[in-house]
């Protein structure tokens, strides 16, 4: 548990026995002085930082302490890069139809990807990008001019610098170039690059942000209330969940102060336990404190009324210890800011419908899609800055990143889609009546470059001999 969080739940149970803390200085105001406004709240639920590596530090502690927030992370990552049932891992390189790629430049490529483990990768890549939002690589080239690994760069350390139009800076100086290492929390330097040099996925970017936005950044609140609560009903379970004996003392004749000895004394006794014949010991085995209370005989209309030892059991269980619909309310609301489907956390109990299944299933498909594209624009850059110090252009190599369908179902209904539009646009060729160019491109969704590729024009054939025999009578 975080010290921080003991310490609250330590405040709130000790109530007025806490110290007070220090009173804030007083601020002057157009109406004479005010003492700065807190609430009981306040001690339990501070204000929480927007600063970067702060938010990096809660993303880190929900990945450890919090198992939805963490599967949430496995799930998406591990349909981004796997396909279902292990019928297909990681992504392929497909390079386009018809365009000639010599068999030596798609070995440069293969080495490259087998030298640098991007497949093996992938994984790890992809969830520490929407974990943090943000997943800096670092491409080390070798003396050969070739990219020899890719070296992970704790987000927390690194800046990225951009000028007033959004674009990164190519100084060689601190401060001035695109991308900068400090120690976390410091404005210690360490090093300095250049814009090929590091490859930062972002997730979540705003159109202003220089950096991601982690995928439970929205989750952060009900974090924050769902671990004090958790945390303080095991607290309740463990301090009021057993019941108490209260024992009623006789006191008579006694005084103040030898009431509180006799007390004393006799809760003293009931924890003590002969060790041997010459030693004792006390029991460390509770879990509550019992009470003691002294009693002493009263005298009404001229009797003295029996005050007799008694005891009782005091049962300390309330309501709060069985009712956990709140923590069910700040868990639906953490769980819906994942974007994860309950289903895909084992929770199947929630699931009231197929339809409402199919449904979430195709919202998560697109998620992981999107993962998908930032991986393969990363990629896919690394391939071209490879294949650019090899002295190769990289548009004249078109290739395509491929990754495993992120569900089957999905999948399913995209060839039943294809093989329907397929068989639209047989029967309108076949009627005559539209070019099959334009059936290509807006019925099949295919461009007219692919069009070109799968149907290469031919050579125009050459006219027919002109050298009949002419006709027409002779002398």
């Amino acid at each position: 548990m975080p010290e921080s969080l003991r310490l609250r739940i330590a405040r709130s149970l000790a109530g007025n026995d806490w110290p007070s803390p220090v009173t804030a200085p007083e601020t002057t105001t157009t109406t004479g002085t005010a003492q700065p406004v807190t609430t009981e709240q306040d001690r339990f639920f501070p204000e929480m930082s927007s600063k970067r590596t702060a938010v990096y530090r809660d993303m880190e502690e929900i990945d450890a302490t919090m198992p939805e927030g963490s599967r949430a992370l496995d799930v998406l990552a591990d349909n981004a890069v796997n396909a279902e049932r292990g019928s297909s891992r990681y992504f392929t390189v497909v390079y386009r139809r018809g365009s000639e790629v010599l068999k030596g430049t798609q070995k440069l490529i293969e080495n490259l990807l087998q030298r640098t483990m991007l497949r093996e990768k992938a994984y790890p890549f992809a969830r520490e990008t929407i974990k943090y939002g943000d997943d800096f690589l670092q491409v080390v080239v070798s003396g050969e001019e070739r990219i020899e690994r890719l070296m992970y760069m704790p987000p927390s350390s690194m800046r990225r610098n951009e000028d007033e139009f959004g674009l990164l800076k190519t100084g060689r100086v601190k401060g001035e170039w695109a991308y900068e290492q400090y120690e976390p929390d410091t404005t210690k330097f360490i090093a300095g690059f250049l814009p090929w040099q590091i490859e930062h996925l972002r997730w979540n970017r705003s159109g202003e942000s220089r950096y991601g936005v982690p995928l439970l950044n929205a989750a952060r609140p009900a974090w924050k209330k769902l671990q004090a609560m958790e945390e303080a009903l095991v607290i309740n379970w463990l301090t009021r969940a057993f019941a108490r004996l209260c024992f009623e003392l006789d006191v008579t004749g006694k005084s103040e102060k030898e009431a509180q000895v006799y007390i004393q004394q006799f809760m003293q006794h009931l924890s003590t336990r002969n060790l041997s014949a010459t030693a004792k010991g006390i029991s460390r085995l509770i879990v509550a404190k019992d009470i003691a209370i002294g009693k002493a005989f009263t005298i009404q209309g001229g009797r003295p009324e029996a005050s007799l030892n008694n005891v009782k059991v005091l049962d300390t269980a309330n309501s709060g210890l069985i009712n956990t619909t709140p923590l069910e309310y700040w868990r639906n609301k953490f769980i819906s800011a994942t974007g994860v489907p309950k289903a895909h956390l084992g929770l199947e109990e929630d699931v009231n419908s197929r339809s409402t299944l199919e449904w979430q299933d195709a919202r998560f498909v697109r998620s992981v899609q999107r993962i998908q594209s930032v991986m393969s624009e990363c990629i896919g850059h690394v391939i071209s800055l490879e294949l650019a110090l090899h002295g190769i252009e990289p548009k004249s190599v078109p290739f395509e990143i491929h990754w495993p369908s992120p569900a089957i179902s999905d999948e399913l209904t995209r060839s039943q889609a294809l093989k329907n539009n397929a068989d639209a646009a047989k029967v309108l060729n076949d009627m005559g009546q539209l070019d099959p160019e334009w059936l290509f491109t807006n019925v099949l969704g295919q461009t007219s470059q692919e069009y070109d590729d799968y149907h290469p024009q031919e050579a125009p054939k050459p006219a027919p001999s002109q050298t009949g025999k002419a006709g027409g009578g002779g002398d």
